[in-house]
């Protein structure tokens, strides 16, 4: 059954969409007859170059009205929300959204931020070299679809205070620590979505993350969707500084990941998934 809108797309279809209209807007979207022909049949004759028939157009005109949208991701806040200790870490980013997140969506860039791996952070020593190899992974498989943008890591070392005694060490209160903190990428993403929303690269952009990052209130006309990487609603809470400004939500699932995964060898390159990760 057709919904209201596609009806009402239908409706305002009055004549067969000719090779000599089609010419016309082609040549110069702004010479119509506003009486004769409607905005929507404008589109029609835009979109559905080469349709003679009212469902040609119709269906045409559906699948290319997808709403231009670039994708903002937080590379570590996905990775610690929900990829880690997943089977799912060689996850294509554009595959994800584009085919399995969002409907009516043209996802015109994947903008994905994160830090290099610290080898001093990892359990595993060969995290950073994994890592490497997962975003070149990236780069070659959608060269023209997903783009990378790396801060960096910094280490400090502070002191702690213990929450428990410890027994061997009664009168040890304080201990020493790693703290690894992400600079850069949450200062990189705001600033790149401010710029990206005030210059009309998009219709719509999606955030990938559970940190607080807002652009309604310098761009209000751009919808703005959230897309949230944890493992259920109940274990964290989606934040409610991020969805009170959004268009709509979502909760990134297992499922998504399953269904997004690059394949284990990049077409044309020797890149490889790693066998353990």
């Amino acid at each position: 059954m057709a919904t209201q809108a596609q009806a009402t797309n239908i409706q305002y279809l009055k004549t067969p969409l000719t090779s000599d209209v089609l010419a016309i807007h082609k040549n110069n979207d702004t010479v119509y007859n506003q009486d004769t022909t409607p905005p929507l049949t404008v589109a029609f004759s835009v979109h559905a170059l080469g349709a003679t028939d009212r469902p040609t157009a119709v269906l045409s005109f559906l699948k290319d009205a997808k709403m231009k949208t670039i994708v903002f991701i937080d590379g570590y806040n996905l990775y610690y929300g929900l990829l880690r200790r997943s089977p799912y870490k060689w996850l294509d980013l554009y595959a994800l959204f584009q085919h399995h997140v969002l409907q009516n969506a043209d996802v015109s860039e994947i903008r994905y931020y994160t830090a290099p791996v610290l080898a001093r952070m990892s359990d595993d020593v060969d995290s950073p070299k994994r890592q490497r190899t997962y975003l070149q992974a990236l780069r070659k498989h959608q060269p023209h679809k997903v783009t990378i943008i790396e801060g960096k890591m910094v280490a400090a070392t502070p002191f702690s205070r213990l929450v428990k005694p410890i027994a061997e060490a009664p009168t040890l209160d304080k201990v020493q620590v790693y703290r690894f903190e992400e600079k850069q990428s949450d200062v990189n993403m705001a600033v790149d979505m401010v710029v990206s929303a005030l210059t009309n690269r998009c219709e719509q952009i999606v955030l990938c993350s559970n940190d607080s990052v807002s652009i309604k209130q310098c761009a209000p006309h751009i919808r703005l969707g959230l897309v949230t990487p944890i493992r259920n609603e109940s274990a964290r809470a989606v934040s409610k500084d991020l969805s009170q400004y959004a268009d709509w939500s979502k909760v990134l699932s297992q499922i998504h990941l399953a269904n997004s995964q690059l394949p284990a060898k990049i077409p044309s390159t020797a890149i490889l998934k790693p066998d353990r990760w």
